[in-house]
């Protein structure tokens, strides 16, 4: 008999909004291991979120395998995102489960991890919560910048204003009892004969209490005359929009104060240097001897000119450019997506989506308990307008609100996104599958852009090449996933990978370590 422990978790949200419970996931879990005959040692829950292991029971899980790692033979759960939603962090706590003899899967999603092609599959099942969230975060930031051209400010409000509704109960920022104290600190600072300290100290001396930070932000925020400051996004540049809120200070006395900014400050700027397009490398590479980055440079012989990575003086590792520049390319060529298993991937992403979609389908209830909220928001608003409840009141029921409200509405982001995603996923596969000619055809700040997602850290070369072990651990799956396959093909170029490998059957019992 299997000794196993049992891990379950949600996040508020999830339970909230999505219908998981720790009781459904736990029953499913016992019926397994009653169904596989295993002996429960420990059931450890947790209600947090997947974004990092940095939670009190699974801390509490990995003590406890640690301690009885002997008697344990299996650590199991529902599915992969339960599990993290983190894909590196998620590599790193598998290994430490892999040194202690405990082998992890997912009863809904199982995977026998000894098969490279499986390997691949794990890193999908792991990636795809994290995808998903990158998408809704890129949805958020769309909604947000959409506001801002609309000239409405839809963040936390600045010191002077609160967070307020209009009419149609979309967010308005509304000037406060601080206004005053804004006023003032313009007032002071365009006259350009105090520095921040000084006005500081005089807001302080008419109870007005604002950090050193806060005020350095105060003196460049648009919102005090009315604009709304929208951020370069992509091929968007930066602008400055009328907006829909009352201006606590004249856009004059605003332009004032930063003449006076900017004449102290430019002094201190800095002109930096711009990178060698010879050396896209360099600050990546470190020397085997002494760990350090390598540096490049360029030198004259008698005939010709020669260029190098290098380390610096007493060591001697050095690197030819040409050498250099081939070994790379032949490591990107080996983390290059194979054709074949992308289509799989991209059909095995498709069918999990399309049945999260109909899991986690929105009903009416969904939009009913929305209205509740809304009208709950303009109900506090309403009492404490009419000072039936104080301040603190206010703001602790208006966050808790806004907060439910905001995680219902992620939900209904996500259910009509799945296309979104998907495409997330075929993108970043065809980019996969041409990784030496991307990098080729780009400049050199996105070359070093490139090689930063590939590599966590710095990386050194070994055996004529890119030590494959420093790389991201999904492409190192790829890689060896491509070294398994052209090793089947130069056995035998009849034969086809066997790709079915990749997907277990529902059911399927995880594997147990050999004795």
């Amino acid at each position: 008999m299997k000794n196993v422990i049992l891990y379950v978790r949600v996040s508020t949200d999830e339970q909230a909004g999505r219908g998981y419970s720790l009781r459904d996931q736990e029953q499913k879990l016992l019926n397994y291991c009653k169904m596989n005959d295993f002996n429960i040692l420990e059931i450890f829950r947790e209600d947090f979120s997947a974004k990092t292991f940095n939670r009190p029971e699974f801390k509490k899980l990995l003590i406890y395998c640690k301690k009885h790692k002997k008697d344990i033979n299996q650590l199991i759960f529902i599915k992969w995102d339960r599990f993290s939603r983190n894909t590196t962090e998620s590599y790193r706590i598998l290994n430490e489960f892999n040194q202690l003899a405990i082998i992890v899967n997912a009863i809904e999603q199982p995977l026998d991890l000894t098969i490279p092609e499986q390997g691949l599959m794990l890193a999908v099942y792991l990636s795809m919560p994290e995808v998903e969230n990158q998408r809704r975060s890129l949805n958020v930031i769309a909604g947000m910048r959409r506001a801002f051209k609309e000239g409405r400010y839809v963040g936390n409000a600045p010191r002077g204003y609160d967070n307020g509704m209009d009419s149609l109960k979309k967010p308005l920022l509304v000037p406060n009892e601080d206004a005053k104290y804004i006023i003032m600190a313009f007032d002071l600072m365009a006259i350009g004969l105090h520095n921040q300290i000084e006005i500081r100290n005089k807001l302080k001396e008419v109870g007005s209490f604002i950090s050193k930070t806060t005020l350095a932000r105060v003196f460049r925020n648009h919102l005090y005359y009315g604009g709304v400051f929208i951020k370069g996004y992509k091929d968007e540049k930066e602008a400055v929009v009328s907006g829909i809120h009352q201006p606590i200070i004249t856009k004059e006395l605003f332009s004032k104060v930063q003449d006076v900014l900017d004449s102290k400050s430019n002094r201190y700027r800095i002109k930096h240097k711009k990178i060698n397009e010879l050396f896209p490398l360099k600050g990546f590479v470190i020397c085997p001897d002494c760990n350090k980055p390598l540096t490049a440079s360029t030198s004259k012989g008698r005939t010709k000119y020669y260029t190098y990575y290098h380390c610096f003086s007493p060591c001697n590792a050095r690197y030819k450019l040409d050498i250099v520049d081939n070994w790379f390319e032949d490591f990107l060529k080996s983390i290059t997506l194979d054709s074949n298993v992308q289509k799989l991937l991209l059909e095995v992403i498709k069918d999990k989506l399309s049945k999260d979609k109909q899991s986690n389908a929105i009903g009416p209830k969904h939009y009913q308990m929305i209205n509740e909220l809304e009208n709950k928001l303009v109900k506090i608003q309403d009492m404490y307008i009419d000072d039936k409840i104080d301040k603190t009141a206010y703001e602790q029921s208006q966050k808790r609100f806004e907060n439910q409200l905001s995680e219902l509405k992620q939900k209904e982001q996500t259910t009509q996104n799945t296309n979104d995603v998907f495409n997330t996923y075929r993108l970043a596969f065809n980019r996969l599958s041409s990784f030496e000619n991307h990098y080729k055809n780009a400049s050199v700040e996105d070359k070093r852009r490139l090689i930063g997602s590939i590599f966590p850290n710095n990386f050194q070369f070994e055996n004529e090449g890119v030590r494959t072990a420093d790389i991201n651990p999904i492409l190192f799956k790829i890689s060896s996933i491509n070294k398994a396959y052209r090793g089947k093909i130069k056995k035998d170029k009849s034969k086809k990978m066997n790709l079915s490998l990749m997907v277990g059957d529902e059911g399927f019992e995880p594997p147990t370590p050999s004795v």
